[in-house]
């Protein structure tokens, strides 16, 4: 169904609940269907459950070219981001990258961990970061020295 102000954007809303998803989601019907949506638009994007409350989206990430796993700040603990990172590994799809949702750019950890922790992978000219403040130094080794696993993203 095209969608009736964005030119070229279509959606296939989702229907009844069949009586059982995960065999729809298994089955060549699915399969054969995503081929064809292939053949008529260059971009598909499949929207899932989140995948610890149901396997369907482990079912799609195997049909899918790429999963982007979307996480909430402060909410989503790191374990579970862990397992679902694994399981999907599990399975060989393409993770291609992680969305972090409400994300309040007001808090003082925003500030510190953009400003802070610049990384360097080594490609093209490197910058000159300067050294923080002694007093924000401090701050950021207290924040540093609290975090652990348990934390939420």
């Amino acid at each position: 169904m095209p969608h009736p102000t964005i030119a070229n954007l279509v959606a296939i809303p989702t229907g009844p609940l069949p009586p059982n998803p995960a065999d729809l989601l298994s089955s060549h019907k699915l399969a054969d269907g995503i081929t064809e949506l292939r053949t008529k638009f260059k971009f598909i994007v499949i929207d899932s459950p989140p995948i610890m409350a149901a396997t369907d989206a482990v079912i799609l990430s195997v049909q899918a070219d790429g999963v982007l796993l979307v996480v909430r700040s402060g909410e989503t603990p790191k374990a579970a981001f862990t397992r679902t990172r694994d399981l999907l590994n599990s399975v060989k799809c393409r993770i291609l990258g992680v969305v972090l949702n409400a994300v309040d750019s007001s808090a003082p950890d925003y500030y510190y961990s953009y400003r802070y922790y610049p990384y360097s992978y080594g490609y093209g000219p490197q910058e000159v970061v300067e050294a923080p403040h002694e007093e924000d130094s401090e701050a950021v080794t207290e924040r540093v020295s609290r975090d652990d696993d348990s934390e939420a993203l």
